[in-house]
């Protein structure tokens, strides 16, 4: 249960994030510049993170009230 939902909230998430974010790095991303895709790729991981993080207490909670 808490990976599907850690699923579908990951890919809800995510649109409107790649709506907004990445049209601000197409210049990086058409470039092929290393430092701004690490840009990129550290803003998705700190999301992803705090998601997992969160989504994991939220069911440890859940589960300890049980």
């Amino acid at each position: 249960m808490e990976s599907a939902f850690d699923i579908g909230t990951g890919y809800l998430m995510y649109l409107p994030i790649n709506f907004f974010i990445l049209p601000l790095f197409v210049d990086v991303i058409q470039n092929q510049e290393f430092f701004g895709i690490m840009q990129i790729s550290a803003l998705f991981t700190c999301v992803a993170l705090l998601r997992k993080y969160t989504i994991r207490r939220w069911f440890e909670k859940m589960r300890l009230a049980e």
